[in-house]
């Protein structure tokens, strides 16, 4: 797995070992972050880490900081060595936590914030109802939900969906605030 785009370019991540933890395979992270055009310079959440490659993703390409949720002790340790490998550890906040009990304590606002959950449990609505009820999101902000392509995404309260694409097996669905 490698960093497509920005200062990071071409380098590679280490992936985590557990079968626990889905990689966002590199032609699924082109076309989310195509999708998404000219990262914002402000805040990023990577929620369901895994090894950071959504959020380190945005750093390289110009977001001024990231925090990240993993629950899974393999999957955090290759994301916390993914972050001083790369020297952005100073530029982040780690959660070794789930992320739906994370959302409950993080403060916001955040102007990107990545969902990428296991797919087909329904994590993507759950963490998109406790955003929107925390506020977490920016007035200009977009969450980016992966999700197994033929679950169908919908609307959440105070949200429309901005862009949606199928890429093999992963649907991408990109969020903002309605209105």
């Amino acid at each position: 797995m490698r960093i497509i785009g920005g200062r990071y370019k071409r380098r590679r991540l280490k992936q985590p070992p557990s079968s626990s933890t889905r990689p966002t395979r590199d032609r699924v992270k082109e076309t989310l972050f195509n999708m998404l055009g000219p990262i914002p310079k402000g805040r990023v959440l990577d929620a369901f880490a895994g090894s950071g490659a959504l959020g380190i993703e945005a750093l390289s390409r110009g977001a001024k900081a990231a925090d990240f949720i993993e629950a899974d002790p393999e999957a955090f340790n290759v994301l916390e060595q993914n972050l001083e490998t790369l020297g952005l550890i100073s530029d982040t906040q780690l959660y070794e936590v789930e992320a739906e009990t994370m959302f409950e304590t993080l403060e916001g606002p955040y102007d990107l914030i990545f969902l990428d959950p296991p797919y087909g449990e329904g994590r993507v609505e759950a963490s998109l109802e406790a955003i929107v009820r925390r506020m977490l999101l920016a007035s200009d902000g977009r969450i980016v939900a992966l999700h197994y392509s033929l679950e169908d995404p919908l609307p959440k309260g105070d949200l429309r969906i901005y862009k949606e694409r199928t890429i093999g097996v992963t649907g991408v669905t990109i969020y903002e605030w309605s209105g």
